[in-house]
Order: structure tokens, then C-alpha cells, then sequence
């Protein structure tokens, strides 16, 4: 039924909660493609007013007078059962669909759709992808999960051969796609409000892997121990890259130039040429990798691949260098995950700098519990961690954690529950060639910006 929705270009079709990264992007290629797009949302943000500017019918506010008779509403896991206009659409017997239901069944309207999946760096490594495909003149429709301002934000609404996008393993969402190529980064322990442990995720990543068309491949780090244990299992062509000559694509001679890395590639053992990357991080050179292994393997020359790379200075909330305050440099990392943020200090530990400030916001209480021994070795590591409130996202503190808990086990770390009692703590020590850097996938980039806003 869906698919009937998609092929009659005059449907009309609703969003509860349009405003959504992920969302509006659907939104927007759907309006593209010529259908009636109406929606819902609980303010009236950036994305929001992009859709009203592009023709769709936007109410602020969820009732279920927004509801008029489409002939399908999409809805995210984030939209409660008591939703008025879900009600309302249950009860016209309206069709009714997950966003991820929807973005699989789009997929399908393309040649060739490349989905980037791993517990980290989804979005750099989907970012990284856009610009060596745009580099290389293949035209794709790009969907990110953050902003890229090589396409202005989130999405580019390109042609129908490729569609590159990110494939999210939270409730398993990315079974419900339909990959030509799939690309596995890493596989860890996370989400563990939803899954088990790892045995269950990486049945997950499995399962993900073998819905690879058939004529189509996966690429695999063969750096990630989890990710080989699925390896023979994988009934597709397996493509692997990694640091060593084992792997299909693989890097030497990786050097840093102020924490940026160069290296030369190879592949199938022939040296390919040096690439010097834009963003800092080994993690880094590990994500180019599979982007270099994915474009050989679609036939992009390899110095469209290097100008893609070369050319590629991050996607927002990766590293972000923010400007500077009283001297000191100030950046921002969405790392919300023990390994993600030992990834980030070790880039941040790369740069010059007199002190190192980590100014870190947990997010949600079920990953600071699950993970707490791994918050705390990893940010002991480091002199100065500022730990804020716990950012709940879509849960309820029913576990008896706190950020408090988690200062007390780390030597130096300080607790200190709002952000304005952190940037005037901030305002009292820093000096000329600090490094602040705000770590999580919350708000706490805003305590940056707010210092960058002062007057002093």
C-alpha cells in the first residue's frame, strides 16, 4: 500500500512531528516529487518554515483537526500512542506508517542506495560519501542525519541512480530498508534500552547486512573485531578496509599535521595516491576509507575520491571549531558514547593548546548506567571534565543516576548542574590558547555559543 501512495504523484501525505531531521528531509522529497505534503510540529524551527516556503501546509501544534483525509500519515518512534492526530488517523482508517517504513520504501525508488550504518560516525562517514559522489558528478540524493553545508543542511534531492544515507540501528529501524551497498563502520554495545547486550546487536547487523541486493556488496571494517565475528555469515560480496595490508582498502604512513591525518592508500595492494583529510582523528581516517573502498567499487576515479576528501572539513557537531573566546579556542563534539568520546579527546589531545577543558552533558539515563565504568576510565584520562546534568531526551530518571555520580568517581571532574553556573566557572579560569571542548548529544553546544555571545 505504501508504494501505491509514492507512485500516484498527486497523494496526500502527513507528517506529525514534520520538523525532525530526518522528517523533513522526507518531507521535502516527497513535496519535490510532486505530492501534498501537510504536517505537524511543536514549533516553528529552521526546517519547518523551509517546508512552508517549498508549498507544504504546516499546523503548529499536534490536534486532530490537522488530519485532513490524507491517503497516509507517517510518524516517528517518538510520537506517543495518545498523539490526537494518530488517534485521528486510526479512526478514518487512514494508512499509518513509521518514518522508517517510509524511508525504506523511497529507497526502492532508486538504482543504487548506499546506506551508511555503525554505533559511531554515521554522519561524518554519510557526509564524507556526499562530497566524494558529488566530486565524482554521480548526482545523488543525499539524506544526513545533521548538517552538511556543502548541500545546505540535510539533504540534496539529486537524481535516481544513488541515494546515500545513514541506516540507524536504534529498534532496529534499518531492517526496514532496502540497500544495494551496505557500509558497516563498527559495532559496540549501545541503545541499551532496546537491545540486550552485543550478541543482540550484532544479530541485528547481521541481519541488516543480508538485505544487501544481491548484486549489490557490503563494506566492512575488519579493524572491529565485532564486525569480522559476522563477516562469513554475510551472504553478500564482502569488501573490507582497515590499517593493515589485510584488508581490501587500507592505509599507510599515517602521519598528523596538527591532528589532521595524511596517509597513502591502497587498494588490492596497489598504491593509489596520498590523501590529507580536512577533519582530525585516526576514527577519521577510518571512516575516508570505506568511503574510498565504497566509490573504487561504484568506479569514481580515484582523484574525484581525493578531491572529495581533501575538500571535506566535517559535518556540524563533529569536531566543530565554534571561534574563539578570550583567547581560547572553543569546539563541539555530538560524542555521546564511552568510544566516541575517547575518539574525540584524542584528536583534541593532537592539537596545541595550553589547557584542556572537556565540558561533558550525558545523554539519557540508560546509557549513563549501562556504561558508567566506561564514562568514568575514559574521562579520567583527561585533568579538567566539567560533567552537566544528564540531557533525558525521550526517558524518565527511573534508574537512580545522576551526573553527580558520575563526578564523584573522576579524579578532578566537577559537577555542576546548569549551564550558567559552567559558563561563569569557565569565565573565572580560562586563558589565552585553552581548548574548551563541549561533549554530547544534547544542548551542551550551547554553553560555547553563550560564551562566544558575551560581551566582555
Amino acid at each position: 500500500m505504501i508504494r501505491s501512495v509514492l507512485e500516484d504523484k498527486n497523494s496526500h501525505i502527513h507528517f506529525i512531528g514534520i520538523g525532525g531531521v530526518s522528517m523533513s528531509s522526507l518531507a521535502k522529497l516527497l513535496l519535490a516529487d510532486g505530492h501534498k505534503i501537510s504536517g505537524s510540529d511543536i514549533g516553528l524551527s529552521k526546517n519547518v518554515k523551509e517546508l512552508i516556503d517549498m508549498g507544504a501546509e504546516v499546523s503548529i501544534g499536534h490536534k486532530s483537526e490537522n488530519v485532513k483525509n490524507p491517503q497516509m500519515i507517517v510518524y516517528t518512534a517518538a510520537v506517543k500512542k495518545d498523539n490526537p492526530e494518530l488517534i485521528s488517523g486510526e479512526e478514518k482508517n487512514i494508512l499509518t506508517i513509521e518514518r522508517c517504513d517510509l524511508l525504506g520504501e523511497i529507497m526502492r525508488g532508486y538504482n543504487f542506495p548506499i546506506n551508511i550504518c555503525g554505533t559511531h560516525g554515521k554522519t561524518t562517514t554519510t557526509s564524507m560519501m556526499a562530497s566524494v559522489f558529488l566530486e565524482g558528478n554521480k548526482e545523488p540524493t543525499i539524506s544526513i542525519g545533521g548538517d552538511f553545508d556543502k548541500i545546505g543542511g540535510n539533504l540534496n534531492i539529486g537524481k535516481k541512480d544513488y541515494f546515500i544515507c545513514e541506516a540507524c540501528e536504534y529498534v532496529e529501524s534499518f531492517l526496514k530498508f532496502y540497500p544495494y551497498a551496505s557500509v558497516i563502520l563498527n559495532i559496540e554495545e549501545d541503545h541499551l534500552d532496546y537491545f540486550k547486550d552485543i550478541n543482540h546487536i550484532k544479530s541485528s547487523f547481521l541481519k541488516f547486512a543480508n538485505l544487501t541486493d544481491k548484486d549489490g556488496f557490503v563494506v566492512l571494517n575488519c579493524e572491529d573485531k565485532e564486525c569480522m565475528e559476522i563477516a562469513d555469515d554475510i551472504k553478500v560480496k564482502v569488501y573490507t578496509f582497515g590499517l593493515s595490508g589485510n584488508a581490501d582498502c587500507y592505509a599507510k604512513d599515517i602521519e598528523y599535521i596538527d591532528g589532521k591525518p595524511k596517509f597513502s592508500v591502497y587498494y588490492k595492494d596497489k598504491f593509489m595516491g596520498e590523501i590529507q583529510l580536512g577533519v582530525y582523528g585516526e576514527h577519521n581516517v577510518l571512516n575516508a576509507l570505506s568511503v574510498i573502498l565504497t566509490a573504487l567499487l561504484f568506479n569514481i576515479d580515484f582523484l574525484s575520491i581525493k578531491k572529495g576528501l581533501e575538500n571535506f572539513n566535517g559535518a556540524k557537531r563533529r569536531f566543530e571549531y565554534k571561534g574563539t573566546f578570550k583567547g581560547a579556542y572553543i569546539y563541539d563534539d555530538y560524542a555521546h558514547h564511552p568510544t566516541e568520546i575517547e575518539t574525540t579527546i584524542k584528536s583534541a589531545k593532537k592539537k596545541e593548546y595550553n589547557n584542556l577543558y572537556i565540558i561533558f552533558q550525558p545523554h539519557t539515563y540508560t546509557r549513563t548506567k549501562a556504561l558508567f565504568d566506561d564514562f568514568v576510565n575514559i574521562l579520567k584520562t583527561s585533568d579538567n571534565v566539567i560533567i552537566a546534568d544528564i540531557y533525558a531526551a525521550r526517558e524518565v530518571n527511573t534508574l537512580n543516576i545522576s551526573s553527580k555520580d558520575l563526578a564523584d568517581k573522576i579524579p578532578n571532574a566537577l559537577y555542576l548542574s546548569t549551564f550558567t553556573e559552567i559558563e561563569d566557572y569557565l569565565l573565572n579560569i580560562i586563558k589565552p590558547n585553552d581548548l574548551i571542548l563541549t561533549v554530547g548529544a544534547g544542548d551542551v553546544y550551547k554553553i560555547g555559543e553563550n560564551l562566544l555571545n558575551k560581551k566582555i
